[in-house]
């Protein structure tokens, strides 16, 4: 079973190639991406070299269609795509269809240093964060 957990740079294929997309973390079997125009959250599992997600897309602002769409909530998705050296490759598409399946890539940016869930601290950073942390400004 392959390690997958950490942070992503999710990118999509566009009609002039690899466009970005989004940052997605992954985690415990748990799985959130974010751009300035939509979010997702879902589950996901590891088979093998094989990589699968499910989860519930929210498009709020009107960039692409995605899906055949221009707006989007809770829209259920499926990702299924190859583990290879840091590199997550697959397809995506509307839960039980496939008229609009899109290309996408995930790039491996950053290895957690604990489970964010355990108190151990971020997953991004690897240290515990505090109210103080939030608030103070440089």
């Amino acid at each position: 079973m392959k390690d997958v957990e950490g942070v992503y740079k999710v990118e999509l294929l566009g009609p002039y190639g690899w466009e970005g997309f989004s940052t997605a973390f992954v985690s415990d079997g748990q799985y959130w991406s974010a751009s300035a125009g939509h979010f997702t959250d879902g589950v996901y599992e590891v088979q093998g070299e094989r990589f699968s997600m499910v989860g519930n897309l929210t498009q709020y602002a009107e960039h692409i269609a995605l899906f055949g769409i221009k707006q989007a909530s809770g829209l259920p998705i499926e990702f299924k795509g190859t583990i290879k050296n840091g590199v997550i490759d697959g397809q995506a598409n509307v839960v039980g269809g496939t008229e609009y399946a899109h290309r996408f890539r995930f790039n491996k940016l950053r290895v957690p240093r604990s489970n964010p869930n355990s108190g151990g601290g971020s997953l991004v950073t690897g240290r515990q964060h505090t109210v103080h942390d939030e608030l103070t400004v440089s």
